[in-house]
């Protein structure tokens, strides 16, 4: 089930790979063309609260869910940007075998993204976060992907907790 936050999630995940594709880019600027890319073709562009409003999952999707899931985005978009070299070092010490820069895009992109989730939003439920990872791998890769998207954010689960 698709769910506010995942498609935040989503987002986060959408507007990071174009950041890595073209670093030029402000962390508003791809954000945006993530949020916009959602929107139908013949739409005029619209302020990112609005187009959210529009694409977030649910009816009465209020001014508040919007705020806070732009909010979150964020929040996911530039947390991973700033906090990218430590987040890094976690994700590569739990590969066997294996550098960060072998990974393929995107699951290093859901890595750093649930890596940061599991670091810096300690409020969120830590099965939440891997659950959320492996979906969204599902979604853009494969099952393959998604269990060793899963044992990596295991590893760092576990000696996090340790």
């Amino acid at each position: 089930m698709m769910t506010v936050r995942r498609t935040i999630r989503i987002k986060a995940f959408q507007a990071l790979f174009q950041l890595t594709q073209n670093p030029r880019l402000s962390h508003e600027e791809a954000i945006t063309h993530a949020i916009q890319y959602s929107l139908e073709d013949n739409e005029e562009e619209v302020e990112n609260l609005e187009a959210l409003k529009e694409i977030l999952p649910g009816e009465n999707i209020t001014e508040q869910i919007a705020t806070d899931a732009l909010d979150y985005l964020r929040d996911l978009v530039s947390g991973v940007s700033e906090h990218r070299k430590y987040i890094d070092e976690q994700i590569e010490e739990r590969l066997k075998d294996w550098s960060i820069q072998r990974l393929d895009l995107v699951n290093l992109l859901i890595l750093r993204i649930a890596t940061y989730e599991l670091y810096f939003h300690e409020e969120i439920n830590p099965s939440i976060v891997m659950n959320e990872a492996i979906e969204i791998t599902k979604s853009f890769n494969n099952d393959k992907a998604s269990k060793f998207v899963n044992g990596v954010l295991q590893g760092i689960l576990d000696t996090k907790e340790a």
